[in-house]
C-alpha cells in the first residue's frame, strides 16, 4: 500500500539572499539579516513555544527537583496535623491519671442531714465535707443516666478539692466503652448568689484552656440536672472555699435579711 510522503517542513526565507532557514531563527544563516518573520507560514507560528514557556520547562527537565519544595512542606503540614489529630484523640480515650479513688468508710455521712441542719439554723452556721464525704454521695445520688448524645451515659462523678479550686471528673460510658471528662471550678458568693467559675478541664488527658472549656460545659449538663437541689442549696451560703481534701461552707442563717 501507498503511503503518502512526509509534509515538507516550514522554512522561513531571507528576502536578502533568498536562503531557506528554519523556522526559529531571527537572523538569517546564510547572510545574517534580520528575518521578517510575518514571511512564516501560520501553521509552523503556531507551533513554535512561547520563549518563557521553554525556559520553564528547560529548567524543569533539568533540575527536577525545583517545585517540590512547596509540595513537601504542604505534605509537612498534613502531615503534623493529622499526627496531632491522632494524638488528641488517643489522649481523650485515655484514663486520667489523678481520678480520685473511691474509699470504703465504715459509715458514710449524711450530708443531706448536715446540710438542712446547717442551713435550718437562725444563725451562720459552719459545715465542712471532705473529698470522700462528697464522693460517697455522689456515687448514691448519682445514678446512669442517659445524656443528650445518644449512646453516651453519665456512669459516675468523682470530685478532688484543691487549694482554691474544685475538680470534678465525670465518668462516661459511649456505647459500652469508659470515657472521661473533667472540669475545674473557682466557687465563689457573689451578690449573695453561688457563683462557680471555670478555671480548667480536660477529655481524658487532653487538656482543655479555660476558655474553650466554656463551650464545653454542656459535657456535664445531665451531672448538673442530677444536682439542681444542690446548686440551689449554695445559693443560701454566706461564704463557700476549697481547701486541700476539703470544702468549706458558711450558710446565711434563717434570720438574715432576705
Amino acid at each position: 500500500m501507498a503511503t503518502n510522503p512526509p509534509a515538507p517542513a516550514p522554512t522561513l526565507p531571507c528576502e536578502q539572499c533568498g536562503y531557506a532557514n528554519e523556522p526559529e531563527r531571527v537572523y538569517c544563516h546564510n547572510c545574517g539579516a534580520k528575518l521578517d518573520r510575518s514571511l512564516l507560514p501560520k501553521a509552523a507560528e503556531k507551533t513554535q513555544e512561547n520563549p518563557d514557556t521553554a525556559k520553564k520547562r528547560i529548567a524543569k527537565m533539568t533540575n527536577p527537583k525545583s517545585g517540590t519544595v512547596g509540595r513537601e512542606i504542604k505534605m509537612f503540614f498534613k502531615v503534623a496535623f493529622f499526627s496531632a489529630l491522632i494524638a488528641a484523640v488517643f489522649l481523650i480515650l485515655q484514663k486520667p491519671d489523678d481520678l480520685p479513688e473511691l474509699k470504703k468508710v465504715e459509715s458514710e455521712r449524711m450530708i443531706n442531714s448536715d446540710m438542712m441542719e446547717a442551713l435550718g439554723s437562725p444563725t451562720p452556721a459552719r459545715v465542712s465535707f471532705s473529698d470522700t464525704d462528697i464522693n460517697n454521695y455522689l456515687k448514691r445520688a448519682i445514678k446512669t443516666k442517659d445524656t443528650m448524645v445518644p449512646g453516651v451515659q453519665v456512669v459516675h462523678a468523682y470530685v478532688a478539692c484543691l487549694p482554691g479550686a474544685l475538680r470534678i471528673y465525670s465518668e462516661q460510658s459511649a456505647f459500652g466503652y469508659p470515657t472521661f471528662s473533667r472540669i475545674d471550678y473557682k466557687l465563689e458568693i457573689k451578690d449573695g448568689k453561688f457563683a462557680p467559675t471555670i478555671v480548667g478541664g480536660a477529655f481524658g488527658k487532653l487538656a482543655v484552656d479555660p476558655q474553650l472549656m466554656q463551650y464545653a460545659d454542656y459535657a456535664f449538663g445531665t451531672l448538673w440536672d442530677s444536682l439542681a437541689r444542690e446548686h440551689k442549696q449554695m445559693d443560701k451560703m454566706l461564704s463557700v472555699s476549697v481547701q486541700q481534701g476539703r470544702v468549706d461552707l458558711v450558710t446565711k442563717g434563717m434570720n438574715a435579711p432576705r
